[in-house]
C-alpha cells in the first residue's frame, strides 16, 4: 500500500507542478476560439475587472449566460440533446480548474485562468483609442459622395 500512495502522492504532485500561466493561456485561448466560433462579439460582453473564474457568476460563462452550469449548455461545451453526446472538458477549455488537486492548487489554477481570460478578453476588445480614432479621409469622402 505506501507504493500506492507514493505513486498517487507524485502524480498529484507532478499535475500541481504543471499548474503555470503559460499553460492557462493555452487552456483559455481553446476557450476563447470556441466562444469567437459560436458567440462573435462575446469578449464585449465580459467585465474583465470583475472577472473572477472561480465564481460562477463572475466567471466568463457567468457573466455571458448568467450562471456557470447554463454557460457550459448555451456555449455547447456540454451537449446532452445530441447522440452520442458532444464533451468537451472545461478544464481544456480554461472554463474550471483541475480537480483534485487540493484547495491551493485549485485557487492557483483558478487565479492563473482568471488573469490568463482577462488577456484574452483584452485581446478581443477594441482599444479606447480605436473607438476614439476619427474616420479616414476616404471614408469621409465616401460619406461625403454618398451625401449628394
Amino acid at each position: 500500500m505506501p507504493l500506492l500512495r507514493f505513486l498517487a502522492a507524485r502524480r498529484r504532485a507532478r499535475r500541481v507542478a504543471a499548474l503555470t500561466l503559460d499553460g492557462a493561456r493555452g487552456r483559455a485561448w481553446r476557450g476563447a476560439a470556441l466562444l469567437d466560433e459560436q458567440d462573435p462579439g462575446w469578449a464585449g460582453r465580459v467585465d474583465p475587472g470583475a472577472l473572477a473564474l472561480g465564481d460562477g457568476q463572475a466567471c466568463v460563462l457567468g457573466q455571458l449566460h448568467g450562471d456557470y452550469r447554463r454557460g457550459l449548455g448555451r456555449a455547447r461545451v456540454i451537449d446532452l440533446s445530441s447522440a452520442p453526446g458532444r464533451f468537451v472538458s472545461p478544464v481544456d477549455l480554461g472554463f474550471q480548474a483541475v480537480g483534485g488537486l487540493g484547495g491551493a492548487a485549485e485557487a492557483l489554477d483558478y487565479a492563473l485562468l482568471t488573469r490568463a481570460w482577462r488577456e484574452a478578453v483584452a485581446e478581443r476588445r477594441p482599444t479606447e483609442a480605436a473607438l476614439r480614432k476619427p474616420p479616414t479621409a476616404r471614408a469621409g469622402r465616401n460619406a461625403a459622395a454618398a451625401a449628394r
